[in-house]
């Protein structure tokens, strides 16, 4: 599995339009094959940055989602948007758990 976290700095007149272009793209992104989540957060201690969570079955899965029209159109609108640079780090995951308060750390099913 590959997780990608992106974390951006919007402009405040920017805001709303963030919020709109970015929904729509975790709509699309969540139907491309291999997506397994896409989702968008506020950060609750600053007001402009956003950080994006995406969770992509494979390398072709990833490669096959920035090769998709939203996601041109996505990019291509961010830019002007950004306060800085924006930030994308993605992390190749060998293994995942999940904290089952009675057992500790197990598996993903």
């Amino acid at each position: 599995m590959i997780v990608v976290t992106g974390r951006v700095r919007i402009a405040a007149e920017n805001r709303e339009a963030f919020i709109a272009v970015a929904t729509e793209m975790c709509k699309h992104s969540r139907e491309d094959d291999g997506c397994h989540g896409y989702r968008l957060y506020a950060n609750l201690e600053e007001d402009d940055r956003y950080i994006i969570v995406e969770e992509w079955a494979d390398d072709d899965a990833l490669q096959s989602h920035f090769a998709q029209p939203h996601t041109a159109t996505f990019m291509g609108v961010l830019v002007p948007m950004l306060a800085e640079p924006n930030d994308a780090v993605f992390h190749t995951v060998s293994q995942s758990r999940v904290l089952d308060p009675g057992r500790g750390l197990v598996p993903v099913d």
